[in-house]
């Protein structure tokens, strides 16, 4: 089992390696992972690695992918359940687990050589996300708890790696109706207040029953 987190810091996608402290892989980099184990459900699976290896606990997690090549690990048969993970990077404190040497958050344009395939799962992983992205507002996992539209905006715009017009995706988004303003606004900025939304969630439920898909073109 392999777990991509993601994260937001700014501007930028980042995604959370460890460095391996022991065994065939000490000193590389890769997912946060480990075999799954003969008492413990799959699903479970990611909430117990995370935890061990990261110090990170209820977080959104998701498969996405299952990767089974032959030859993906030179020394054994091995076949991986690909999770992924969305957390704002604001609201966690990462701890280092006992088998990580090192974590860290890396942006995902600047991913360095990973054991095995985790590179690959990573591009999986993101094309995922982005996907999901536009079928579910999932993104608001990466925010905090309160937003601004410009805060919303340029989450989509750093997962999608596009720029949009914002005029036009306010008005889509706020037709939607996914978003609920709650008449505060954003405190000590040096520029005009504006306004805090949170995630409609009822809302969005009826959205996904009846086949969302967010166009933001």
């Amino acid at each position: 089992m392999d777990c991509v987190i993601f994260g937001l810091e700014g501007d930028e996608l980042k995604v959370l390696l460890i460095q391996h402290d022991e065994g065939p892989v000490e000193g590389q980099w890769a997912l946060p992972g480990d075999y799954v184990r003969f008492d413990i459900d799959l699903e479970e699976m990611p909430s117990i690695v995370l935890k061990q290896l990261t110090g990170l606990e209820n977080v959104f997690v998701e498969l996405f992918d299952v990767l089974g090549k032959i030859n993906r690990v030179t020394h054994q048969r091995v076949i991986t359940a690909a999770y992924f993970a969305l957390i704002s990077t604001e609201k966690y404190e990462l701890k280092k687990g006992l088998e990580a040497r090192d974590i860290k958050w890396m942006d995902i344009h600047n991913i360095p050589k990973l054991i095995y395939d985790h590179n690959e799962i990573i591009n999986r992983g993101y094309e995922a996300l982005k996907l999901k992205l536009r079928r579910e507002p999932v993104g608001v996992e990466l925010l905090p708890r309160q937003f601004t539209l410009t805060q919303f905006q340029k989450m989509y715009e750093t997962i999608l790696d596009i720029k949009l017009d914002t005029r036009n995706f306010r008005k889509k988004i706020l037709k939607e109706d996914i978003l609920i303003d709650t008449n505060q606004k954003e405190l000590n900025v040096p520029y005009r207040a504006p306004n805090l939304y949170t995630f409609n969630a009822e809302k969005y439920d009826t959205l996904k029953a009846k086949g969302y898909f967010l166009n933001i073109y």
